[in-house]
């Protein structure tokens, strides 16, 4: 799902927010330098690039278990800053405009795994029955990134400049840099939360897979009895994963509060009936969940579906986007949009040739994927512009809709289709962040279309294998890989495409009651009771991962909850030791995955 779900973690199905009431300020005053500030460095790119492929590991590792991923504006903008400013001890002093343009290219770097698919199409494509060999996807994901990052440059000017759409995370991440480069104590207290953070995650993360000296989840006893089963039948405990109370310290106290109301619904309420019911066989996890996806979809369909009619009226700015493309700008910036339109259909043929190769996606099907993708990539753009919520999964969504009607029984066709379009939104909005975040320091943005285009290629390289390895070692659907979003691509494909009877026994009403419930939940959160419903999105994930998941999530959201509330000045700290633990346990999850498939280290117990 940047996305925090197209809605609130940016990262997917939730998308990076700022917080909430955030304006953007005047940035800091930098002292001057006696010559221009340098910019496009060779270690600002190797920053970036580093930076970058953390977040791309990160990424892939959190969508795989929450389908959320980070666009890291404001991590890779303090990483970039320590980073530079070490290195700069022994050469030139660092320049605002550096730290930005490592962050911009991090940024392209770590949003790969969202725009190739990784999270949502390409295992959801898996689990159908298909699965492109990994160069395809790498390069599917290049050309998609390309025309998203294309066609962010191309609105720049007018969504930016002429209409000034505040972009809230590129506004904050502007401002964060200037406070850095402005007041050194700036730095430290959040670099403190940040590596203590991660430190402490990595060591529990090594502990528990590697070693298994710490049990993957404390789970209630089977003595106590939920609807006739026991608690630790139904996975009803604490997980200990580091990774999961970052998240909750990152998403908020509603989200946090959303996914668990979920998991209690389709857990506690939910999953003893089923099998009272004899509508599932068994407590396992998979038959368990192969049910309750249903309606868990049905509620994130009803959020997705209320934020696009939210942004019809959206519709006729972004046709005036489309035609406006390329007529605006002087000098450097009409040379390089000259470059941009002449980049267009090199990406286009290239994307083409991996859809009719590896995704089985014809080109006219292809074509009609992307006449569907530049309108809605507009629609996100803008959307993110004014709500700093980027809808990727609700644009997903109504191309799963359109291709079902157009093309009826193809539910491998339908997912790739979709993923056309989510793939180029992904960057489309990822970039126009770091676009604002130059524009309000005075940077170049044809350097940063340069470097953010340059990040797609070490992007594909890093998040590709990354996937391929997790999924090898922990397989997909599994208790350790749940891939909420994938199972949200592959339903709606099967219901497009089979109809009702494709549905487990039962299900029809839960989905469709569960999809109303979604519609009103969102049409309420749009007025005054918003503070107090809860997410449907976030309730709908609730419903297809494990129940100690949830759990453990909410409690990371409860104590960003009690230090906001009671000491409000250490809540930067917090945020930043809740990347931490994301980035510690994701980094060292994938190392010990890659240490099994070598076979230098045996699973545990």
């Amino acid at each position: 799902m940047s996305e925090r779900q197209s809605g609130h973690a940016r990262m997917a199905p939730m998308q990076q927010q700022a917080p909430n009431g955030f304006t953007p300020r005047s940035l800091h005053a930098v002292s001057p330098l006696s010559s221009p500030p340098a910019e496009l460095t060779p270690r600002a790119l190797l920053a970036g690039g580093l930076i970058g492929s953390v977040l791309a590991v990160t990424n892939v590792y959190m969508g795989l278990k929450m389908g959320f991923w980070e666009s890291g504006c404001v991590l890779s903008s303090l990483l970039a800053f320590g980073g530079l400013s070490a290195l700069a001890r022994r050469g030139a002093p660092l320049s605002p405009l550096e730290t930005n343009l490592s962050q911009t290219t991090a940024v392209s770097v770590g949003a790969m795994p969202a725009s190739a698919g990784l999270l949502g199409a390409v295992p959801a494509l898996a689990l159908l029955g298909t699965q492109p060999p990994g160069w395809a996807v790498a390069l599917w994901g290049v050309g998609l990134g390309t025309l998203g990052v294309l066609f962010a440059f191309s609105l720049r000017r007018r969504l930016l400049e002429d209409e000034a759409l505040p972009f809230p995370t590129g506004a904050a991440t502007a401002e964060l840099i200037s406070t850095l480069h402005s007041t050194g104590s700036a730095y430290a207290s959040r670099a403190r939360g940040l590596w203590v953070s991660g430190l402490a995650s990595v060591v529990l993360t090594w502990l528990r897979d590697a070693r298994g000296l710490v049990p993957v989840s404390s789970l209630l006893p089977a003595t106590v009895r939920v609807g006739g089963l026991g608690a630790d039948s139904l996975l009803l405990g604490v997980g200990w994963y580091p990774m999961l109370l970052g998240i909750g310290v990152l998403v908020g106290p509603q989200a946090g509060l959303s996914i668990l109301l979920g998991s209690l619904v389709a857990w506690v309420g939910l999953a003893p009936w089923l099998v009272r019911a004899g509508l599932v066989q068994g407590t396992d996890f998979n038959l368990l969940s192969s049910w309750l996806l249903w309606p868990g979809v049905g509620l994130m369909a009803g959020a997705a579906a209320t934020s696009l009619v939210s942004q019809v009226r959206a519709l006729p700015a972004a046709v005036g986007d489309l035609r406006g493309l390329g007529m605006h700008g002087e000098g450097w910036e009409s040379t390089a949009g000259r470059w941009v339109a002449r980049a267009v259909l090199p990406s286009i043929l290239l994307t083409l040739g991996m859809a009719w190769f590896a995704f089985q996606l014809s080109p006219l099907y292809f074509l009609l994927a992307l006449v569907l993708a530049f309108p809605l990539c507009a629609v996100c753009a803008r959307a993110t512009g004014q709500s700093d919520i980027a809808p990727i999964s609700p644009v997903g969504q109504l191309s799963q809709g359109a291709f079902g009607m157009v093309a009826p029984g193809q539910p491998g066709l339908n997912v790739a289709a979709a993923a056309v379009v989510s793939g180029a939104a992904s960057h489309t909005s990822a970039s126009l962040w770091s676009l604002q975040s130059g524009r309000l320091l005075g940077a170049s943005a044809s350097r940063q279309l340069l470097v953010q285009l340059s990040g797609l290629l070490l992007g594909a390289a890093v998040a590709v294998p990354t996937y391929l390895l997790l999924v090898s070692v922990h397989g997909l659907g599994s208790q350790a890989l749940p891939v909420p979003t994938a199972l949200q691509f592959k339903a709606v494909a099967e219901l497009t495409s089979r109809g009702l009877d494709g549905m487990p026994p039962s299900s029809t009403l839960a989905t469709g009651l569960a999809f109303a419930l979604g519609v009103l939940l969102s049409v309420g959160a749009r007025g005054k009771l918003a503070p107090l419903l809860p997410s449907a999105a976030a309730m709908g994930i609730g419903f297809v991962v494990p129940a100690y998941y949830a759990v453990t999530l909410c409690l990371g959201a409860l104590v960003a909850l009690a230090v906001r509330r009671l000491r409000p000045s250490s809540m930067q700290t917090v945020q930043s030791a809740g990347a931490g633990l994301i980035v510690g346990e994701s980094l060292v999850g994938v190392l010990i995955a890659a240490l099994l498939a070598l076979g230098f280290l045996q699973p545990p117990g």
